[in-house]
């Protein structure tokens, strides 16, 4: 794949180091840069007079440190920058003060050594000044590094070699000086990726031979009755950069560069930290469609490199796909279907459901989502009686069973709420339930949620309809939780990110402007009696719907945009006030139902934008109606508990997207001296 970036210079810094004059040798080094240098020149288009290498004795610390100053000089604006280190590596005390474990990642160059020898080793510290100095002229740098520094020696003789020496534990007086400490900040701590090497960023890309803990390991080719010697990763990494054609990324490269040296050594995983999905030696980004990794396969189950962290969901469906596939449309050869049976913090358990070729899915082929499981939206309720009213709560047992957004609890199941009845008491006591509630007089009907607070004012036994009101209330708070949660779980709706959404404020000279959040708080905090307005942008291609619910402090939705049957469409790149208008006024207040001991609490406007109209007053009325799209269907369950709750489609044809957006802010009670308050609102109704 030859790359032809004109006005992008490209520039190599290429080290191998096979002969080390302190310690153990190494065989695959300088094999390394031979044939990268090849890839590079044949494949890629670099030019050889923009290529260093630095073999062996040439590789000193100061040549390495010289190398690296010569690169930053040389790189023009938005240039293209490699760098490859193939060698041993290890770890050395900390000398700045912001590694946890006390101990910097290094390289070892040729002439360092370990006790009684000086170590001339380069941190990860002295490489990441370099890199702030380097991407301040250029942001498409790639760094790949065929080495490790884990600590311990577990391997057996017989193992193949690895590239790692032992740490030097000496300590800080008997090494020399940091060369950073003047320009990094000691005693902070920076956040290193899993290979352990240098602070995540998008302006690199960095490929390290395996995760922090674990050694990269040499590999031998047989030819001929001889061997040749190269980095695990490097030759597997080389495999596919010969095979690269025009738009493959980085991604696509480590995906199957990463399987084969792990099938090969279990042991070693290489990590790939930055801007994968930039173009190879290139600058520009690819994005693929939304994916995940099948990262192994055993029969017909597979894992997933996903998991409930990612949004993933038991019962959904996902398609698998080739190695690399960025896009899926129509024609888009599809592998076979899985569906999710398990789901653990960062991976998921699948069955494959449908095969079309069999063993063509396999480690390394990629996932996408096309059926999102949204799971059940009731919400489970506990009952405890804690005094004689069984009547009453074998009424409301029956109330909560027959709604369709509310169940009982199981035996051993996690509940969202807590129903007490308490019975009359003059004193609170370690673990009396709702001791907030303080002495109570008669038999009183308590519900808690899962922060141990109340949910909705108490009321008494013996009150008329309290056992309907209360599940009434549980119900709205279901309608509420569910739509303020319910988001596009497509990330690559066509409306993602094409919608802005803007609260503002009016000044003192009586202009509007957008609100901010306050300093202290970082809220947006109001007072009842303000008014506000909020602005919204189409930056669609298309026109699109607009309606804006109101989230309050009472769990009560309230439909603010627009009026009720209506739908105004919003032309590309045009923009509307809502608010501003006589008539249209938008007054914050806080309800009358809203507990006086708060001093305010926390409000969301929801904008819901579609490429198709949506009445939501209807959804916001009892009773049902037939839901057509996708959006209608999970508002319809969200709000009425209607439909079945089973896997929806998440991919749309372009009359059917939508997404949302929330803006929260603070609304608080005004005070003598308009003083903005922070609290932690607990909202009762």
């Amino acid at each position: 794949m030859s790359s032809s970036a004109v006005k992008n210079n490209k520039w190599a810094l290429l080290i191998g180091i096979n002969k080390y004059k302190y310690v153990r040798q190494l065989q695959g080094c300088m094999n390394d840069v031979e044939l990268m240098t090849k890839i590079l020149q044949e494949n890629f288009g670099f030019l050889e007079a923009h290529i260093t290498q630095l073999l062996d004795e040439q590789a000193t610390r100061d040549n390495i440190l010289t190398a690296l100053q010569q690169l930053v000089e040389r790189v023009g604006s938005d240039d293209i920058a490699v760098i490859h280190y193939s060698g041993h590596g290890s770890q050395m005390t900390d000398r700045e003060g912001d590694k946890p474990d006390g101990m910097d990642e290094t390289i070892v160059p040729w002439d360092s050594g370990r006790y009684p020898h000086e170590n001339r080793d380069l941190t990860d510290d002295e490489l990441y000044d370099w890199l702030l100095r380097l991407s301040e002229k250029t942001p498409y740098i790639t760094l790949l590094f065929d080495s490790c520094h884990s600590g311990g020696i577990v391997r057996d003789t017989f193992g193949t070699s690895d590239r790692w020496i032992e740490p030097d534990t000496r300590p800080i007086e008997e090494l020399p000086p940091s060369p950073v400490a003047n320009t990094l900040l000691r005693g902070t701590q920076r956040d290193v990726g899993s290979s352990g090497w240098l602070p995540l960023s998008q302006r690199y890309v960095l490929i390290a031979g395996c995760s922090a803990e674990e050694k990269a390991y040499e590999h031998s080719i047989t030819q001929d009755n001889s061997k040749t010697y190269h980095g695990a990763l490097t030759y597997f990494l080389c495999q596919q950069l010969r095979q690269a054609k025009s738009g493959t990324t980085y991604r696509d490269i480590f995906e199957r560069t990463s399987t084969s040296v792990t099938a090969k050594y279990s042991s070693q995983h290489p990590q790939m930290e930055g801007a994968g999905d930039r173009e190879l030696f290139n600058v520009r980004e690819i994005q693929p469609v939304r994916f995940v990794l099948l990262k192994e396969r055993t029969g017909n189950r597979v894992t997933l490199g996903a998991g409930a962290a990612h949004g993933l969901t038991a019962g959904s469906q996902w398609a698998i796909y080739q190695s690399g596939t960025k896009q899926v449309a129509k024609e888009t050869q599809k592998l076979g279907t899985v569906k999710i049976t398990a789901v653990r913090a960062v991976t998921s358990d699948a069955e494959i459901v449908e095969e079309n070729l069999t063993g063509s899915i396999t480690a390394g082929t990629r996932a996408v989502e096309e059926a999102h499981f949204y799971g059940e939206m009731r919400l489970k309720v506990q009952i405890h009686m804690l005094t004689d009213c069984e009547a009453n709560v074998n009424e409301l047992l029956e109330l909560i069973s027959s709604s369709a957004l509310l169940r009982p609890a199981e035996e051993g199941e996690p509940a969202d709420a807590r129903v007490y009845i308490i019975a009359p008491r003059t004193e609170i006591r370690e673990g009396t339930p709702v001791p907030r509630l303080g002495a109570i007089t008669k038999p009183t009907w308590a519900v808690v949620g899962a922060d141990g607070q109340l949910m909705m004012p108490t009321r008494a036994v013996d009150e008329a309809d309290a056992e309907v009101i209360i599940r009434e209330n549980l119900e709205k708070i279901v309608r509420y939780r569910s739509a303020l949660a319910l988001n596009n779980p497509n990330l690559q709706s066509l409306l993602n990110g094409q919608v802005e959404f803007i609260l503002k404020r009016q000044a003192f000279d009586g202009n509007w402007v957008e609100a901010k959040p306050e300093d202290d708080s970082g809220l947006i905090v109001f007072e009842e009696g303000d008014r506000l307005i909020f602005e919204i942008v189409n930056h669609h291609n298309e026109p699109i719907y607009v309606s804006v619910l109101d989230f309050g402090l009472t769990y009560g939705i309230i439909a603010l945009y627009p009026v009720a049957g209506a739908n105004q469409q919003f032309q590309p790149s045009k923009y509307v006030n809502i608010g501003a208008r006589q008539g249209q006024q938008i007054e914050l207040y806080l309800p009358d139902k809203f507990p006086n001991s708060e001093s305010g609490g926390t409000e969301t406007f929801k904008v819901f934008a579609t490429t198709y109209p949506v009445d939501f007053s209807v959804l916001l009325q009892s009773g049902s109606r037939q839901s057509d799209t996708l959006l209608e269907q999970l508002l319809d369950m969200a709000l009425t508990g209607n439909g079945e709750r089973d896997a929806r489609p998440t991919s749309l044809p372009p009359n059917e997207e939508w997404t949302t957006i929330e803006r929260s802010f603070f609304l608080q009670r005004r005070t003598l001296h308009s003083e903005k308050l922070v609290a932690s609102p607990k909202v009762l109704v």
